[in-house]
């Protein structure tokens, strides 16, 4: 039987997903100290290093956190079986692709991160991801690889026990996390998100982003 795997972030909060939501914002700054009130993302003061993890793509390709080959790159975590966060979320991330699709500015990479390996295969994400968006990738890997990235981002997650069938919940954090191009975290929007919000938003981060390293 499956044993309960539970991350906490650093005060070691046990969460549930709405908990966890806003547990994530222990480690980063509060909305007083924001310097960027105007967003609805928490834009980090400094950007964070992401430990070096090795995942794979839906595709079979491997995915590294610290290494995004030059890509702005959006995160979510999740699972397949999710009844209610993730479509919705990965909904919304479509929403926001297509609204790079007639515009000159290059999308950021939406990249869905299967916290639940066990029944979630690359086959499965492929065919889960892709029906949201063709160009969102998903990605999972070993338990420690995932458990590794999802403490230094502040991300927790529990899967409960199986029930009669053998089917088990997972409750998680439902932030959407941006990566820069160096594989550094820099900002974090907590739900609700907003395909209008994660579109507009991610083009101001880019432009501060590229304009303090001018």
């Amino acid at each position: 039987m499956k044993q309960i795997k539970q991350l906490g972030l650093l005060l070691g909060v046990a969460v549930v997903a709405a908990v966890a939501a806003a547990a994530t914002m222990v480690w980063l700054p509060q909305a007083g100290t924001n310097t960027h009130q105007a967003l609805v993302a928490t834009h980090l003061p400094q950007a964070r290093d992401l430990p070096a993890v090795s995942l794979q793509q839906h595709s079979g390709q491997t995915w590294q956190a610290a290494h995004p080959q030059g890509r702005w790159q959006l995160v979510f975590f999740g699972f397949t079986y999710c009844p209610d966060v993730c479509p919705t979320t990965l909904a919304d991330l479509a929403g926001m692709l297509e609204r790079f699709e007639s515009q000159p500015t290059t999308a950021p990479e939406v990249v869905f991160i299967s916290v639940d390996p066990g029944r979630d295969s690359l086959q499965r994400l492929d065919d889960y991801v892709g029906h949201f968006h063709d160009d969102i990738v998903g990605v999972t890997g070993a338990r420690d690889q995932i458990d590794t990235l999802t403490q230094a981002l502040g991300i927790a997650y529990t899967l409960h026990e199986p029930g009669p069938d053998g089917q088990y919940a997972v409750d998680h954090s439902s932030a959407i996390l941006l990566l820069d191009p160096q594989g550094q975290l820099q900002a974090l929007w907590q739900p609700p998100h907003g395909r209008s919000v994660l579109a507009e938003e991610f083009k101001i981060i880019r432009q501060r982003v590229n304009a303090g390293r001018s």
